[in-house]
């Protein structure tokens, strides 16, 4: 597997087998999640799609992919698994979407209080404040 698909390292493996977090949430966070879309860009290259059409279709074979992938097979064989898992795509761009991971954060957490502390110190996401106030 190349550096930007890169497996578990040992201390990660480590982590999810041997440390029980107990009630605190962890998440797995996967930012380089773009770089699997050369990758699939690549191979529907290979199979003889235009490059226009590839482009376009590269980042949901990407997803496709890595939901079958080594990366979220290894969560089935360790004792304690993370909450949830968020792929994040061009994380090292300007403009970077930050939406999923505040979405998944405040949905991972178990406590009411901790919640809506979470939620309320979001003031840049409006839409995310609405939503779970609107849910509570």
């Amino acid at each position: 597997m190349d550096e930007e698909s890169r497996s578990f390292t040992k201390g990660e493996e480590k982590f999810f087998s041997q440390c029980d977090t107990g009630s605190i949430p962890v998440m797995v966070l996967f930012t380089k999640f773009d770089a699997l879309y050369d990758v699939e860009f690549s191979q529907l290259r290979e199979k003889g799609m235009l490059r226009k059409d590839a482009k376009k279709l590269a980042p949901k074979h990407a997803e496709e992919s890595f939901a079958n992938g080594p990366q979220l097979k290894f969560f089935n064989d360790v004792r304690w698994p993370p909450k949830c898992h968020v792929c994040l795509p061009n994380m090292d761009k300007d403009d970077a979407d930050c939406g999923p991971l505040m979405e998944r954060t405040a949905g991972i957490l178990d406590n009411e209080v901790l919640q809506q502390l979470f939620v309320s110190t979001q003031q840049t996401n409006l839409e995310l404040c609405v939503k779970y106030a609107v849910e509570k």
